[in-house]
């Protein structure tokens, strides 16, 4: 591959899914030999021109990207269940493939239902405790050791974002509750099934992804007014 690279002059670019490699596992197979590009959806400007809409009024089509969030393959959709079909194929695809299947796990019902849980909840503040009494509520035996070992499968396939406590006053990072944000919008109404999703939630999550895009790092912080 790099004789390829000398000889044509040509940059090379290896894409796949997260089942075969992980980003923190190419430090060792790749070792000083890549550069790593992470990929986003779509942002909400991006939205707009691949949809030859930048010269319109931008708040006509908030409610659309929040909506359906920002894959190409679903933006270039026009019928809404299609939209709704693609999306549920690609969440589906990262939780079953990417996570569990990654993870030799059998029995996925904790890892859906706590996926689930963190889609109606985005923008809260999340403990593993909170996530365990929810679940042992609905007489789901679960460990918290599980549920932490669950939320780090799924922050680390890139379905969703931890952003961790700062405490400004000590000036450094709280254990514990934190918030998780989803790496598309669209995951939430494709995988809630209802309409009445908090909307400032939603543009909460979206600010985080343009943040992100923008290469900036996150923190959450509760103060007292």
């Amino acid at each position: 591959m790099n004789g390829l690279r000398i000889v044509f002059d040509s940059d090379i670019y290896v894409t796949g899914s997260n089942a075969s490699l992980l980003s923190g596992e190419m430090a060792t197979y790749l070792t000083g030999r890549y550069v790593e590009i992470k990929m986003l959806p779509l942002t909400f400007k991006e939205f707009l021109h691949f949809k030859n809409l930048e010269d319109t009024d931008p708040a006509r089509h908030l409610s659309e990207y929040l909506e359906y969030g920002g894959f190409p393959s679903v933006v270039l959709q026009t019928n809404s269940q299609l939209k709704r079909d693609v999306l549920s194929g690609i969440y589906n695809s990262i939780l079953l493939r990417d996570v569990a299947g990654r993870a030799t796990i059998k029995n996925t019902e904790v890892l859906e239902r706590i996926a689930l849980y963190l889609l109606s909840n985005t923008g809260q503040l999340i403990s593993i405790n909170k996530i365990a009494n929810t679940l042992r509520s609905s007489g789901l035996k679960v460990s918290n050791n599980t549920i932490k070992n669950y939320l780090e499968l799924l922050h680390n396939a890139f379905l969703f974002y931890k952003v961790p406590r700062f405490d400004i006053r000590r000036k450094e990072y709280l254990r514990g509750q934190g918030k998780y944000y989803v790496v598309d919008l669209g995951f939430i109404r494709s995988q809630l099934q209802r309409k009445n999703i908090n909307r400032g939630s939603k543009i909460e999550n979206l600010v985080f992804l343009e943040l992100l895009s923008r290469g900036y790092e996150v923190f959450v912080c509760r103060s007292k007014r």
